[in-house]
């Protein structure tokens, strides 16, 4: 617990009272020396008050925004490590078809919280004043479910990986059981948003799509993306940190390995590779 900046110690307020006894005795000053015992004693009750209090944790019933928003007892929440569909967001099913996915994360969010209390341990302040929180419920046996792990795990939400790593591999969970977005094709949630900065509803965008993998076996094993013109360009980070493409035909394109944890990706064309901040391979 943190101990507001100031405070020097638990104070006796018999020793307070013994110090304007003498005061007190004497009428002029009596109602003087009350006033100031009265407020003294105001100010250490409120002073151990917001020692026991823990102003990094918020807890409550919860209203749901969307997939990775919050509101507990008037405090706007965003939940750390991972990123929900916006509400406008249009996903694709596994037969192709446009649903709303950004309202299915926030429904499901919705109704696995109910009417139950939230409580939301805050790191930090995002730009738009939020607190970035891990929020959990009382889950099976009184334990406590992280909520922000349970909405990566079911494939409503990606990790946030620009952020942090903690829910990495519940995502490639998620993405490896064809769970929730990932039975289909979608826009990771800050690409759609760049695109979509009024919040209009729009198609999903097929160069920054995630789509299912391909049969097993495909390129060595990798989880290689059906692209419609032909073999996925790969998305290499190499050692030194840079980011390099490698096109269907290349000198190394057969020996590159994608590892998506690593931040590594495919793409299905080389102006979204491009973009994407890859270069090509000189070879």
């Amino acid at each position: 617990m943190r101990e507001p900046t100031g405070c020097v110690g638990p104070v006796d307020l018999s020793d307070v009272s013994s110090e304007l006894g003498a005061v007190r005795q004497t009428g002029p000053h009596r109602r003087v020396a009350n006033a100031l015992l009265a407020g003294f004693a105001s100010a250490i009750v409120l002073a151990s008050g917001s020692q026991a209090a823990d102003p990094t944790t918020i807890a409550g019933p919860a209203r749901v925004v969307d997939g990775d928003t919050l509101v507990i007892n008037g405090e706007r929440i965003r939940m750390y490590g991972i990123d929900a569909p916006e509400s406008a967001q249009q996903c694709l099913d596994a037969r192709g078809a446009s649903y709303p996915c950004g309202l299915v994360s926030k429904d499901a969010l919705a109704k696995k919280i109910g009417s139950a209390p939230v409580r939301c341990e805050v790191k930090n302040a995002d730009q738009y004043g939020r607190n970035v929180s891990v929020c959990s419920m009382a889950g099976v046996g009184g334990s406590l479910e992280d909520l922000n792990a349970w909405l990566v795990s079911n494939g409503y939400a990606v990790a946030y990986r620009q952020y942090g790593k903690d829910y990495v591999s519940l995502e490639d969970q998620a993405h490896a059981a064809g769970k929730g977005i990932w039975q289909g094709q979608f826009q990771v949630p800050s690409e759609w948003r760049k695109q979509n900065k009024r919040g209009e509803a729009g198609p999903v965008a097929a160069s920054v799509a995630f789509v299912p993998p391909a049969p097993a076996g495909a390129n060595g094993g990798d989880p290689v993306p059906n692209c419609a013109n032909g073999p996925a360009i790969k998305g290499n980070i190499n050692a030194s940190g840079e980011k390099i493409y490698h096109v269907s035909g290349g000198r190394y394109y057969d020996s590159v390995r994608i590892d998506l944890k690593d931040g590594e990706r495919f793409f299905c064309t080389e102006t979204e590779a491009t973009a994407a901040g890859w270069r090509k391979s000189a070879q």
